[in-house]
């Protein structure tokens, strides 16, 4: 497509339409770039200027078509205004692309203006993430800051009533122990329940994963857009993965192992090999059912350009799924993909067949409440069940020795199963962050998520509508 041709593809249709989501609708299969929103410091004409290509690589992408996915994850004032970097950057066609929303250091009503002033501008396609823990924070400055949760996000935007809006949320389903990977999956439905249009998979490499995710979905028969995020590494990026720094993100000692070797070679041959592995998980995905790949961690335009072509060459590559199986084991050589001893999936059989008639329970392998936790909620619902409508500081010491109250303006207890959200490093209350260890425990504190013992709760009452329904209020500041 030439630039002479995306200049007449304008938008005359008012503002009801919405090509990304049209996409989904009509199965289309979608590719996603990322692109990060550049640093405040730079000159807004310079950023646009250097991502000018980027953005006419992307829009003259045909078979599949392509969308940009502006991210920004930088703290508040630290990069340029996201809305303002988009709308100049592209000219036409807002409603191909998405803009990423996170709520660390936001209210509601922050969120809604962006999104009001980006769909003014023609962008009607967002996402809703609640926000991680910068490099180098620890669990006393995170207490600092407020995180908006993306399903508190979803509500305020699907209640705002924009015509045309289609918005999105973020799931993990790299989890590999039976709390994290049931806090994940039950957050993931709470997400749906207010107003998810389309899901987002974190970036990894285990497959299973991946389709355990659609089998997860499938169970309940809900059919929704999925998109498969893929990173693209470095060997910048491959080491800092294998140090574990990327939060939330866990391989085996198998694939870091691989990905070692793969350094060790020349950087043409690991480049090589990279190609490869994003033709193999970009194949999976389309075959597993997902709805779009995203592609992290490219902003080279000549890179992206390639990386669009393999992928299509791998969709004609791989034509049915025992094909590409076939190719994904022989690539993998028998490694376990799984970060050894945490190996926990939600189902078996998976790559191997249909989702199976004998599934898991609905919470399977989840450790029994202990006596001293059955008893101190029995007796914080009895003390406190009314705590909602009441003062935040009535009965404060009695909170603070049963469930380590920490002083909330807005007490949340009678709504999160009497476990205080402030026990959370990040204050989340409708469900775990996504960012934690490989054996589920707090990414900030040496203790278990907080969500695990809301999961044992649950599991005790054998109900998890607390965990899946409604919608915990935020609070706009912290003690």
């Amino acid at each position: 497509m030439t630039r002479e041709a995306i200049q007449l593809e304008m938008n005359f249709d008012g503002t009801e339409e919405n090509r990304f989501k049209q996409r989904f609708d009509l199965g289309e299969f979608q590719l996603i770039a990322e692109l990060p929103v550049p640093s405040a410091d730079t000159p807004l004409a310079d950023a646009v200027r250097r991502a000018s290509d980027f953005e006419y690589l992307v829009h003259s992408q045909e078979h599949p078509k392509a969308s940009i996915a502006f991210i920004s994850e930088a703290p508040s004032g630290y990069a340029l205004d996201m809305v303002q970097f988009a709308t100049e950057l592209c000219k036409y066609s807002r409603d191909r692309h998405i803009l990423y929303l996170h709520g660390r250091d936001h209210t509601v009503k922050d969120i809604l203006e962006s999104v009001r002033h980006a769909h003014s501008e023609g962008f009607k396609n967002f996402c809703a993430v609640t926000g991680a823990a910068h490099d180098g924070e620890d669990e006393a400055e995170i207490r600092k800051h407020v995180f908006l949760e993306s399903v508190n996000m979803l509500g305020a935007i699907r209640d705002a009533g924009l015509p045309s809006v289609s918005v999105g949320a973020t799931v993990n389903p790299y989890q590999y122990t039976p709390e994290s990977a049931y806090a994940q999956s039950f957050k993931m439905f709470r997400k749906l329940a207010n107003g998810a249009d389309y899901l987002v998979a974190q970036y990894g490499w285990d497959m299973m994963k991946l389709q355990e995710l659609i089998w997860n979905l499938f169970r309940r028969e809900i059919n929704i857009p999925t998109v498969a995020r893929l990173m693209f590494l470095t060997p910048d990026n491959a080491e800092l993965l294998c140090s574990g720094m990327f939060r939330g993100v866990h391989i085996s000692p198998d694939f870091e192992k691989l990905l070692k070797n793969e350094r060790d070679h020349s950087f043409a041959q690991f480049e090589s090999a990279q190609l490869r592995r994003i033709q193999i998980h970009a194949a999976g995905a389309r075959l597993l059912g997902f709805s779009a790949v995203q592609i992290a961690g490219v902003t080279n335009v000549s890179l992206l350009e390639t990386i669009f072509q393999k992928v299509r060459e791998a969709f004609q590559e791989f034509r049915t799924f025992e094909d590409w199986r076939a190719a994904y084991r022989e690539y993998y050589d028998r490694l376990d993909m799984a970060p050894y001893p945490n190996e926990f999936y939600l189902f078996g059989n998976l790559l191997e067949s249909d989702l199976p008639a004998d599934q898991l329970s609905l919470a399977a392998g989840i450790r029994p409440l202990t006596r001293s936790e059955r008893f101190r909620r029995n007796l914080a619902g009895a003390l406190f069940a009314n705590a909602g409508n009441l003062p935040a500081q009535e009965r404060r010491l009695t909170k603070k020795l049963l469930v380590s109250c920490r002083g909330c303006d807005l007490c949340r207890l009678p709504m999160t199963d009497y476990v205080c959200p402030e026990t959370c490093p990040k204050g989340l209350a409708n469900g775990s962050c996504g960012c934690n260890k490989a054996d589920g425990g707090c990414e900030l504190m040496n203790a278990e998520c907080v969500f695990a013992k809301r999961l044992r709760i649950a599991d005790s009452r054998i109900d998890y509508s607390s965990l899946e329904e409604g919608a915990v209020p935020p609070v706009e500041s912290r003690p």
